[in-house]
């Protein structure tokens, strides 16, 4: 059903259920999956001596440690997870890569905000589904939803 999985993952809690949520999808139905990574630009100026690079260090840096956040997945579950990074806009990056890569599934997490809170702002799971070119399934963290069943277990009603 799935071949082409995309997650978005940002290193948070609901962004780790969602990335092990794939990784089982993806042993499932024999998919890959690609992990992307959206980080916000650089600061185009500045009034400080090395902010510049300080900022890139610890862009880098986080970039480091989502790979390394892969890789465990990727060991547990004995899958292959490729990792991407852009930069830009987190649910505009992300179903711009999905049209572009020709992606059948997004995978995210569920932020956490208040109902109230994502309808003032637009909840970033919320525009993803709204406006992308493929499935989109969002993971809610909890311990009744955040497990998938592989195709050996039987599914349990939620």
């Amino acid at each position: 059903m799935f071949k082409k999985v995309l997650v978005g993952y940002d290193g948070s809690a609901g962004a780790r259920v969602a990335l092990d949520g794939a990784a089982a999808l993806a042993k499932q139905f024999g998919a890959e999956v690609t992990a992307l990574f959206v980080r916000g630009p650089l600061p185009s100026y500045s009034d400080l001596p090395g902010e510049f690079e300080g900022e890139a260090d610890a862009a880098e840096n986080e970039i480091a440690e989502r790979q390394l956040d892969v890789a465990s997945v990727t060991a547990q579950h004995g899958l292959l997870i490729r990792c991407e990074t852009c930069m830009g806009d987190p649910a505009k990056s992300i179903v711009q890569h999905a049209a572009q890569g020709c992606y059948d599934l997004i995978v995210i997490g569920h932020s956490g905000h208040s109902e109230i809170w994502a309808r003032l702002l637009g909840d970033t799971a919320d525009r993803i589904s709204d406006h992308a070119p493929c499935s989109v399934l969002v993971i809610k963290s909890g311990a009744r939803s955040a497990r998938l069943p592989y195709h050996n277990e039987p599914a349990h009603s939620v």
